[in-house]
């Protein structure tokens, strides 16, 4: 990341060491070299406006850092979940069972509640394309259909035809920051 002025060279990692008149701890003023008073940061030049965007993607970096290794630990916690379950599994069945009697089906504790439950029947399908040839034919109901709404934006954009159901709306920029 290239960095518009020698006070902005430090390290912007850490805000904490960042020096106080860098934008690095929000709103303060950024002052330049050889001025008493400080002036607001402004991004008005295309070394500062590159600063800010590479703030923007170091912050974003980080945040997809995190998120990444936020779901390995999730991974791994619901491993050892899955773990303790497989080892105490049928011990935990057998208390609740012991524990729960007349119309009570659950128990509560303090990190959760054990019990059981009625699962309703279902059905699990193996074939989709058979179970919906047999639902067209034996239950329409069952069957619903899904608009691809892309292909229709393309072809009424194409088309220029006006129709009840939808709304045009022309290509407009928008601002966005990668």
């Amino acid at each position: 990341m290239q960095t518009p002025t020698a006070d902005m060279a430090q390290d912007m990692h850490n805000p904490l060491e960042a020096p106080e008149t860098t934008p690095a701890h929000g709103n303060e003023a950024f002052q330049p070299e050889g001025t008493t008073e400080a002036a607001p940061f402004v991004p008005d030049t295309a070394e500062k406006v590159d600063w800010v965007l590479g703030r923007i993607a170091d912050h974003r970096t980080r945040a997809a850092r995190i998120r990444e290794n936020a779901e390995l630990m999730a991974k791994d916690a619901d491993r050892e979940a899955e773990g303790l379950l497989w080892q105490f599994g049928l011990a935990l069945q057998a208390f609740a069972r012991e524990q729960l009697t007349g119309k009570k089906k659950s128990l509560r504790l303090f990190h959760g509640v054990i019990g059981y439950r009625t699962k309703p029947a279902g059905v699990t399908v193996g074939n989709e394309a058979e179970a919906i040839a047999w639902a067209k034919q034996n239950l329409p109901l069952a069957v619903t259909e899904r608009l691809d709404k892309k292909a229709l934006t393309e072809a009424l954009l194409s088309t220029g035809e006006a129709v009840d159901f939808a709304t045009m709306q022309q290509a407009e920029e928008v601002f966005y920051i990668k």
